[in-house]
């Protein structure tokens, strides 16, 4: 079944490549199809990862970096630093300096409050640090010049035809490597987070050291995500579930690749459905949302038939 993910996430790539009105045109191809294609390919991978390592740490089925607000504070941390330099004067950190702090800072206090709280709290929080994000990046945008409106605000609205062609686009998929490699070191360690961080302590794992390391996977990969295709929701939600129906485990060194690839399966297939069913290109968290949510309110309710 595993395997499925693999051959579809492929198959759905090339298709994203191949297909279109302007047939095999190589010019087309590498200015607009590929870029895009890398795009889902890389926020379906970091997206996924990052929903991962927050569900097992927060011992949370709907922890995802969008719900939870961390896509949306990184957003809004980016166009902070955007606004300040440009209203302001203030030193410009650059659009991915300002998305990795502000999902760091999201990510850390999320981790705290999970030590403190439970689930049902930190859930609540999360949510409200969504839409706080969501209301503040929305009065921030009244703060730009008109002539500037329009292309930030499709930037934050998450599309995957926003991620950058050409050597800039293929560098990109060097730190996404290393994010997966740094899951896998920490992936046993995360594991014994499952039944809480006492449990895990007795197992003789360094809790402060592998909250660090969680924080910072989690920080890179939404705001990598955040910076390259603007703020996309659901994907670390659902794909951690399906790698876990299909694996039939939950510990995270043993579901880790099929999350990755069911991360990428869902983005180039929902990206692949807008395509062919709507009639202009729309943003595709539009989508995500739109399937992302019945599967939020469905994996809510059977958590709380458990409890």
């Amino acid at each position: 079944m595993k395997s499925l993910l693999f051959i579809g996430a492929t198959a759905l790539f090339f298709f994203h490549i191949l297909w279109g009105p302007a047939g095999l045109d190589w010019s087309v191809v590498e200015a607009v199809r590929l870029p895009r294609a890398l795009g889902a390919v890389f926020a379906g991978a970091s997206l996924s990862i990052a929903g991962l390592i927050l569900q097992t740490v927060l011992r949370n089925p709907l922890a995802d970096p969008y719900v939870l607000g961390v896509s949306g504070v990184s957003a809004l941390s980016a166009l902070a630093s955007y606004l300040a330099w440009r209203l302001v004067g203030l030193p410009y950190l650059g659009y991915l300096w300002g998305a990795l702090l502000g999902a760091a800072a999201a990510s850390a206090f999320l981790i705290y409050l999970s030590r403190r709280a439970s689930l049902y709290v930190v859930l609540i929080a999360g949510v409200l640090i969504s839409y706080l994000a969501y209301s503040a990046v929305q009065l921030a945008l009244l703060l730009l010049p008109p002539e500037e409106l329009g292309y930030v605000y499709l930037a934050l609205q998450g599309s995957f035809s926003a991620y950058p062609p050409g050597a800039l686009g293929y560098l990109a998929l060097v730190p996404l490597a290393g994010l997966y490699a740094a899951t896998w070191l920490i992936s046993r360690w995360v594991s014994a987070y499952a039944h809480g961080e006492e449990a895990a302590a007795g197992l003789g794992v360094d809790v402060r050291r592998v909250n660090v390391a969680a924080v910072a996977v989690v920080s890179l990969a939404s705001g990598l995500a955040v910076a390259l295709v603007g703020p996309v929701g659901f994907i670390g939600l659902m794909a951690p579930h399906l790698a876990r129906w299909l694996t039939g485990s939950a510990r995270v060194d043993k579901s880790l690749s099929a999350t990755v690839a069911a991360g990428v399966f869902i983005a180039l297939l929902a990206d692949a459905a807008m395509r062919l069913l709507l009639p202009r290109d729309v943003p595709v968290g539009a989508l995500l949302s739109l399937v992302g949510a019945p599967i939020a309110v469905a994996v809510f309710w059977r958590h709380v038939r458990k409890v």
